[in-house]
């Protein structure tokens, strides 16, 4: 081979890789970009929950709940309570009031919408379970899409029919940068990637769901349901405990949670 010929191979040679490079670079910036799994998509249950901030100190003030397909809005604030019912003659609006000492008492009319949202939750979070045994990562995926902003707005919620900053652990109070409302969302990819990637994690992610469904349901029959209920007693301890415990298990946070026993409740 001439020298000419040489050069010519390795300039090609070179071109060869900087162009590998340069795909490479691109595949990887797109994957970061638009996410490398797919999405499943699904009716998801969820109520959605909207939560409002005062503007100036940042606080939230209220949560807005609405279901898909309907339009009344229920709202459920620190202090008194609304419900939006929408009629042929416009939007008639209901108040509920509560006494300021009185307001970190779960109202009847609280008690009966967080009822349902935990039902759209406990459905959700069956639908789930499921899916992780049967490793259907694509419905996992596209869940994350608005899983973790239920979770941040259920958090609110709880703390605004409590009018307590602390309803629920801090851990509940997902920070923004652990999720993205989006199903081209990288992040989702990481932190459902690191369940696939230990088997032995899903199988302890799949017993908190159990137990927080399981919790869910005795918080609701104790207190939520019960019209006999002492309203001065909260009765959501255990239902704290598993929540807390599933947040952590879900968002991959350290250190790692105390775990119930196999076969045994909180």
């Amino acid at each position: 081979m001439t020298s000419t010929k040489k050069h010519m191979a390795l300039n090609l040679e070179k071109l060869s890789l900087s162009a590998f490079r340069i795909f490479f670079l691109l595949g990887v910036s797109f994957s970061l970009l638009w996410g490398v799994e797919p999405r499943e998509s699904f009716d998801i249950p969820l109520a959605k929950l909207s939560v409002a901030k005062d503007e100036v100190s940042g606080q939230f003030e209220k949560v807005r709940i609405t279901y898909s397909g309907d339009q009344d809005v229920w709202t459920i604030s620190r202090i008194d309570d609304t419900y939006s019912k929408h009629t042929r003659h416009g939007i008639k609006k209901e108040i509920y009031k509560e006494r300021g000492q009185k307001s970190y008492i779960i109202s009847d009319f609280e008690a009966e919408q967080l009822d349902k949202v935990c039902k759209t939750f406990i459905k959700t979070l069956n639908g789930l379970e499921k899916d992780l045994q049967r490793e259907r990562w694509g419905k996992c995926l596209y869940l994350d899409a608005y899983f973790p902003r239920f979770l941040k707005g259920f958090y609110y919620l709880v703390c605004a029919a409590r009018n307590s900053q602390g309803a629920l652990p801090p851990v509940a109070q997902i920070p923004d940068e652990l999720f993205d409302v989006s199903l081209r969302s990288p992040k989702s990819d990481a932190r459902i990637g690191k369940w696939r990637a230990n088997p032995e994690y899903i199988i302890r992610l799949r017993i908190i769901i159990k137990e927080l469904i399981y919790q869910t349901k005795q918080w609701q029959k104790k207190e939520l349901t019960n019209s006999r209920r002492n309203r001065e007693i909260a009765y959501s301890e255990k239902f704290e405990v598993a929540y807390a415990i599933f947040i952590r298990l879900y968002f991959n946070l350290k250190p790692p949670p105390k775990f119930p026993k196999r076969g045994k409740h909180l």
